[in-house]
């Protein structure tokens, strides 16, 4: 190996033939494929391409099989997928649509009414599956009132046909909102709570704060429906933009919750009933300046005083998303219970170690993807839905 000067007087290296040779192997070497990575443990990463394509913000999926599953688009199309080699697509999507009754003999598309609200940052916002039924929260538009709702609908699921049909429709928000709200804040995570007749389900605050702590609307809440009497009570109150994640451990009954805050102040929260989480009274963030000043926080900046506080807050906002629980799978001891919870705005994972009902410290476990919807069954085999049409299914070692 030499240097030797080239016309600009710039001393450039001359590679002899064998580092010239490895130099060329190096550059031609596959990338290494991603990895969960901790200081407890890894698991590598297998990274699918999604045979569709899905706008911002992505909606979620469901696992039918263990090779087999359903995507839901952010403006209502089902897509069944089935995992080979790659990711292949079993039939065209199919928009989520309601049957018009009267209309029985009709064979065109009039017969129906697609469901989703798709403008912008609105759309579908999460599913739940159920055995063979499958709920599905998503923005709605309200004709006679001239304004979005957040839908929560119920659908029975036809695996061997790929086929999803409307049942009925379980929870509606009121008031409907006129435009121009802010899509991505309206909620409408969704999680099932103590046993198969309880959905818990949170809704943001359309980016309308000034109607949060107003008890006569849904804005800001986390709501528990009963799915039997199909009845829904306010369960806790004073939330932003509850959009990332909701889960409901049965292991210790307690339901869990992230909330975006403004500018910091992205939260964990532990839902407790009757409890009111404060915005837009309190915020550990800061405002942004779209919001304007005037009283909006009750000029309260950098703190929860009077308020339920969260259990983790993030300061530099991480853009939080999907939270879930990793199990006892007698796989990786270290992990078992914590929590798994991703930044979307930072493309970062983290694992949060969680003792009794304290959350102690975040750990980055993964960078570089926009996470929006995570799962992870009972044998520890994640699954990671990103914002980028992709999908990651972790391969035990």
């Amino acid at each position: 190996m030499a240097l030797a000067a080239s016309d600009d007087t710039t001393p450039r290296l001359l590679l002899s033939g064998s580092d010239a040779a490895e130099a060329e192997k190096e550059a031609k070497k596959e990338p290494e494929p991603p990895r969960i990575t901790s200081v407890f443990g890894t698991q590598p990463l297998k990274e699918f391409k999604l045979p569709f394509e899905d706008q911002y913000p992505s909606g979620p999926f469901e696992r039918l099989d263990k090779k087999l599953f359903l995507f839901i688009s952010k403006c209502g199309d089902v897509f069944f997928v089935r995992q080979n080699e790659s990711m292949e697509l079993v039939k065209p999507g199919k928009a989520l649509a309601k049957f018009i009754p009267g209309d029985e003999t009709s064979s065109d598309e009039s017969s129906s009414k697609q469901l989703v609200y798709c403008k912008e940052l609105s759309g579908v916002k999460d599913s739940l599956l159920v055995g063979k039924t499958l709920y599905v929260a998503y923005t709605t538009w309200d004709e006679a009132n001239n304004g979005v709702r957040l839908a929560v609908s119920e659908f029975a699921v036809d695996v061997e046909n790929s086929e999803v049909s409307f049942d009925r429709e379980i929870y509606i928000s009121r008031p409907a909102i006129k435009e121009p709200i802010l899509g991505h804040q309206v909620g409408g995570k969704l999680a099932l709570g103590e046993n198969e007749r309880t959905l818990y389900l949170s809704l943001g605050d359309f980016s309308k704060p000034d109607r949060v702590q107003d008890k006569t609307t849904s804005l800001g809440k986390v709501v528990r429906i009963d799915l039997q009497r199909l009845n829904a009570e306010v369960y806790a109150s004073g939330f932003r933009s509850p959009s990332g994640g909701l889960f409901y451990d049965r292991e210790s009954n307690e339901l869990w919750l992230t909330d975006h805050g403004p500018r910091g102040g992205d939260e964990i929260n532990l839902i407790k009933r009757g409890k009111n989480y404060g915005w837009p009274s309190v915020s550990y963030g800061t405002i942004y300046e779209r919001d304007g000043i005037g009283g909006y926080y009750g000029n309260k900046f950098n703190s929860h005083e009077g308020y339920e506080k969260p259990q983790m807050t993030f300061l530099p906002s991480i853009g939080i998303g999907p939270l879930v629980k990793y199990p006892s799978t007698g796989r990786n001891d270290f992990w078992d219970n914590d929590l798994f919870v991703a930044g979307m705005g930072n493309t970062t994972l983290y694992r949060i170690r969680k003792e009794g009902t304290s959350l102690v410290y975040a750990e980055p476990v993964l960078n570089g993807y926009r996470i929006r919807a995570i799962q992870i069954d009972q044998n520890g085999t994640f699954y990671l839905k990103t914002d980028h049409n992709q999908l990651l299914i972790s391969e035990q070692e």
